[in-house]
């Protein structure tokens, strides 16, 4: 990977001019007059978000009618974007493990809304009943009361996949069972080794043979080093203070949750089988039946879409909201580097697929408002400007803490904090002392996942990681009569005890 690079607008533009000439000629006039200045929209919003490169492809009546490559894989090389390039395609990687699940539930072998217990005997939470009763309904459409986000930490410290499932019973549930939608990937962890158990065979391989393999889409894969097989693979980057700078492609946390590898190309075979019913090129892959259990609505999510349809809902590794009175199909996603989104309008038969080789960027929402307006209907609303908007919140991801003010000191010494701390989720924590800044480097589980630690006030530390999706929170640490440190508590990442 290159080293920093500041991403000139005169070298975005010069990147962007050259398109990688890839593309499927469209299947009907009416299509060709939707795409007229489609490519200027897209290197115009690449310039402006200063993304490096990216693949956008639209499906049409079972015809790809528009695939291309845009940009360059890596700022400083020469190498364009194409159709086939890969990429990391992040949580469309659920929608992904949606199908993997449901091809296992068209043999027989799993029930949408049996418990998962069933399959996995041995698997425990935290509370009983959830234990007894979850299904995999339940955990595709983020309804099992896990918090949003929690125990993604425990996908990059090194664990095994079967001492990871038993982890998971420390995880704390923040809401009651299919009571609200808090988005978990700690969920699709655990329908992946359900299908896992059944199939006898890893998810990673279950998807690849029974999805990308049946679909053709010959350079994908579930495994993560499916990414560099070749040299046709893009190279991550995020923005920081206008700055585009490259970054470490990261695995998933949770492999079932966004660890798929895949490209333009394949990606639009995925788009066919889902608008033709589980079908493509006369394969059956799913059946109908279960891709319509895949997009019927599971639970009320609220506000969601371009124009913020009060009644979106969650599906099974989608979601789903009405756009001028048309149903659509959406997943996106986020990984360090990459962002990805796919769109199905069912009752127009079309899809779009983007994924660009930037992290915290709506450039793919705004390749999404766009298509949707070209192919059901103009909003009335500026919705490059709401995206514009939007794209602060994606900023604040990345802003570091600040001291507070009016902060107090601490009461102990860091030199007292430094040493080896237990959890029952997260297993052990090592914090040492830096020479600078006053700030104390953390090491997490068997791998050392390097996070930092910087005091606030009182006894009270901010621990963040590298990785923006990661979760940050607040420590405090406690004490016992002595004056001994004896461990922190976290609203974050729950206790830890010094050993």
């Amino acid at each position: 990977m290159s080293k920093k690079v500041l991403l000139l607008p005169i070298l975005v533009a010069a990147a962007l001019i050259l398109l990688c000439g890839c593309t499927q000629t469209t299947a009907d006039n009416s299509s060709a007059n939707k795409l007229d200045g489609f490519d200027a929209f897209v290197t115009e919003k690449m310039t402006e978000y200063q993304v490096p490169g990216a693949v956008v492809g639209i499906v049409q009546n079972d015809s790809v009618v528009y695939l291309k490559g845009f940009g360059v894989r890596e700022l400083g090389e020469p190498e364009l974007v194409d159709p086939d390039t890969r990429f990391q395609i992040a949580s469309v990687s659920k929608y992904v493990t949606a199908a993997s699940v449901g091809s296992l539930v068209d043999e027989g072998k799993l029930d949408w809304d049996t418990p998962v217990i069933a399959y996995l005997p041995n698997l425990t939470l935290a509370n009983s009943y959830v234990t007894e009763h979850v299904t995999l309904r339940d955990l595709l459409a983020h309804r099992t009361g896990f918090r949003q986000y929690d125990g993604d930490l425990l996908g990059r410290l090194g664990y095994s996949d079967s001492e990871m499932l038993q982890r998971l019973r420390y995880l704390p549930l923040g809401t009651s069972f299919r009571e609200k939608y808090q988005y978990s990937n700690a969920g699709f962890f655990i329908a992946g080794e359900a299908a896992a158990a059944v199939d006898n065979r890893s998810w990673e391989d279950i998807t690849d043979a029974r999805i990308l393999r049946p679909l053709n889409m010959t350079r994908s894969g579930a495994h993560p080093e499916t990414l560099y097989l070749d040299d046709n693979h893009v190279a991550g980057y995020q923005e920081i203070d206008g700055n585009v700078t490259p970054i470490m492609h990261e695995e998933a946390g949770f492999p079932a949750a966004g660890q798929v590898v895949s490209t333009g190309r394949d990606m639009t075979q995925y788009l066919r089988m889902m608008l033709n019913n589980g079908s493509v090129d006369g394969k059956q892959v799913l059946s109908a039946k279960t891709v319509t259990n895949i997009h019927a609505a599971s639970l009320v999510a609220g506000k969601s879409g371009p124009l913020s349809d009060p009644n979106g809902v969650v599906c099974l590794g989608c979601d789903s909201y009405y756009f001028l009175g048309e149903r659509i199909i959406e997943k996106n996603g986020a990984l360090d580097g990459v962002r990805s989104i796919v769109i199905l309008v069912p009752g127009k038969n079309v899809g779009l697929v983007v994924i660009a080789n930037k992290q915290l960027t709506v450039f793919p929402e705004t390749i999404r408002d766009e298509f949707l307006e070209r192919y059901v209907g103009k909003s009335g609303v500026d919705l490059q400007a709401k995206e514009k908007y939007n794209q602060q919140g994606w900023y604040t991801l990345l802003k570091a803490i600040t001291v507070p003010a009016d902060a107090t000191p601490s009461t102990i010494a860091p030199s007292a904090l430094a040493g080896n701390y237990s959890s029952n989720l997260y297993g052990t924590m090592t914090i040492r002392e830096d020479a600078d800044a006053g700030n104390m480097t953390v090491l997490l589980g068997p791998v050392g996942y390097e996070g930092t630690i910087m005091h606030q006030t009182n006894d009270t530390w901010y621990l963040s990681w590298p990785n923006p999706d990661d979760t940050t929170g607040y420590i405090t640490f406690t004490k016992n009569p002595a004056g001994t440190v004896t461990g922190f508590t976290s609203d974050e990442f729950g206790p830890f005890t010094r050993v």
